[in-house]
């Protein structure tokens, strides 16, 4: 049998919230998406569930989550120890994809959507493109990027800061 009744029954899921690591990313991601609905609903005075999954916009919750996470790995187990550097490496990956990658494709999007909009304009019902429209809020800006570093950092050391003080 690959896995005994013992290891099994031993096999708690729910450890993982107990953990300073896995709460300062959970609560870093997870506010930052509560804190592009709040923004939006600041600008528009309309709420937009919708802003709780999508990507793009004020600020990037994929930065914050994997700052808030090498962070709280940083400050637990000391800046310099192997888990905080994979952590550090995971995060820059991520930080470049959202600033470079995802907001190419998004720029992509954008034109492609202009295109098909301007043939349309141009052709008959008969002859029409038929296509979705393609998301065109997939990246982020330097500054969104920066400021959902920023905001991880200080979920980080406010979880981690929370977690000296309880043990």
């Amino acid at each position: 049998m690959f896995f005994s009744v013992g290891i099994i029954r031993d096999l708690n899921v729910f450890e993982i919230v107990r953990h300073p690591w896995f709460m300062a990313a959970f609560l870093a991601g997870g506010c930052a998406q509560l804190l592009k609905l709040a923004l939006s609903w600041w600008r528009t005075r309309r709420v937009n569930l919708g802003y709780l999954s999508t990507a793009g916009g004020m600020p990037s919750a994929h930065s914050a989550l994997v700052s808030s996470l090498a962070t709280a790995v940083g400050l637990t187990e000391g800046f310099d120890a192997p888990y905080a550097m994979i952590a550090v490496g995971f995060g820059l990956i991520v930080l470049c994809d959202a600033a470079t990658l995802r907001r190419a494709a998004g720029e992509h999007a954008r034109l492609l959507n202009h295109i098909v909009a301007k043939m349309n304009d141009k052709l008959d019902d008969a002859d029409r493109i038929e296509a979705a429209r393609l998301s065109e809020r997939l990246g982020h800006r330097r500054r969104e990027v920066l400021a959902g570093v920023l905001f991880g950092i200080v979920v980080a050391v406010a979880v981690c800061a929370v977690w000296d003080f309880w043990k």
